[in-house]
């Protein structure tokens, strides 16, 4: 089978999912019977397109002038061509857009409406109207997968599908890898806050403007998403209570250590309410996780916690799971 794909957006993650299904073509040959055929890529002023399929080498050796090559169209926008250049699937890769979710909702609503099945890494559509989507995805009979939005490579939304006779109880989850490197400094080498922040922005694990990852809102947009998976549930962020990290002191943290507990910044899911506070855990809590992991517990009525852990942000972190998606859509396409 081939699969025609449209790649809107060629920054980290775009780039590294490029990068992987060079590395796995012969493995999705062998394994799944699927060549991928990138049709085109779509950047925020123009976009690269060849319809019978684009070097993708090419393109990666030439990432820092793409716009130069013979394919480049200026001015091209995929709301414009998206439907027009014979896709089977979209991969969804822009910046998130906390506030409405563009423009990333528009090239998702658009690929659902030409019936081009949909993956994305974007989480702001989803946690502000997933409800919309995923209604028009099933008028359609159009796949949309996005378990790049929520912990990355941490399969999280898949396990759903693995736990079906069972009924969750409770979540509780660390999904911001810049909140967790901060206070996981704080608590190791006693450092104040700033100073924790200003070494995660020197490292790349935080922004120049860490306003969502500090004061909680990523974390929340991501448990949104992670609830009405698990709960069936139409939640937007607005249904969040949301405490960031920015008024924790490095002696909040050593009284804490000196009670054996330690501060980590959880997203929860606790009777009807969703929360995404600091909180005190035990220093032996499966949650007490360092550096810029991501962890998330399942409390399940039948068999306990189910507990999964891995690294939640990173260009081939996010492309791993696009490319398990993409699989996962290919394979129910051929049958």
């Amino acid at each position: 089978m081939t699969v025609k794909i449209g790649l809107i957006g060629f920054g980290n993650v775009g780039s590294s999912f490029l990068k992987l299904i060079q590395k796995k073509r012969d493995l999705l040959k062998k394994d799944f019977k699927m060549d991928v055929e990138v049709i085109a890529i779509f950047e925020y002023d123009g976009a690269l397109i060849d319809k019978s399929g684009i070097n993708v080498d090419e393109v990666l050796a030439k990432k820092k002038e793409f716009r130069t090559l013979p394919i480049w169209q200026k001015g091209t926008t995929a709301k414009e061509l998206l439907s027009e250049i014979g896709i089977n699937v979209c991969i969804e890769t822009t910046p998130t857009n906390p506030k409405d979710g563009e423009p990333a909702y528009s090239h998702i609503i658009k690929a659902i409406n030409h019936n081009i099945d949909v993956v994305a890494s974007n989480k702001g559509p989803f946690y502000l109207k997933c409800d919309e989507i995923k209604k028009l995805a099933k008028e359609k009979n159009v796949y949309v997968r996005y378990e790049a939005t929520v912990a990355s490579c941490v399969p999280i939304l898949a396990c759903k599908e693995n736990i079906q006779g069972n009924t969750i109880s409770g979540i509780r989850a660390i999904l911001n890898g810049t909140c967790n490197y901060i206070l996981s400094r704080m608590s190791s080498e006693g450092i104040a806050f700033s100073m924790a922040l200003k070494e995660a922005q020197e490292l790349g694990y935080a922004e120049t403007d860490p306003t969502l990852d500090i004061e909680g809102y990523d974390a929340a947009g991501k448990l949104v998403i992670l609830a009405n998976e698990f709960y069936g549930w139409s939640r937007t962020i607005e249904d969040v209570k949301i405490r960031g990290i920015t008024k924790i002191t490095p002696q909040a943290i050593e009284l804490a250590k000196s009670d054996g507990f330690t501060i980590k910044h959880l997203a929860i899911v606790e009777d009807d309410n969703l929360v995404v506070e600091p909180r005190l855990i035990e220093r032996d809590s499966p949650l007490n996780i360092s550096g810029t992991l991501n962890v998330v517990e399942l409390e399940t009525k039948h068999a306990g916690p189910i507990i999964l852990m891995g690294r939640g942000a990173g260009g081939y972190e996010a492309a791993s799971a696009i490319l398990n998606d993409l699989i996962y859509i290919a394979q129910r396409r051929k049958n």
